[in-house]
């Protein structure tokens, strides 16, 4: 209950920080950021920070789609263990 007083004070500051950001697109400052930000290495960097997940992620999802159904782990998991006692 005590920190309910304090919503209307994030809300309200919240409110206040995107429109401070949002106020002068084309001003000096926010042309030089946006310079550093989206650069002429901006796409290489894009690249190279996605393609590994995209990479682990597809070799996942294809082991996980090729993988052994349980049918067929019972049956094996039973053969091991009846050729380890002979």
């Amino acid at each position: 209950m005590r920190h309910s007083r304090f919503h209307p004070f994030v809300a309200v500051a919240g409110s206040l920080a995107t429109t401070a950001v949002f106020a002068c697109p084309s001003c000096p400052t926010a042309q030089v950021v946006r310079a550093s930000v989206v650069g002429e290495d901006f796409w290489n960097l894009l690249v190279t920070m996605t393609v590994p997940f995209l990479l682990i992620g597809s070799l996942s999802a294809l082991l996980y789609r090729v993988g052994l159904s349980p049918r067929d782990v019972v049956p094996a998991r039973d053969r091991n263990e009846s050729g380890a006692e002979t």
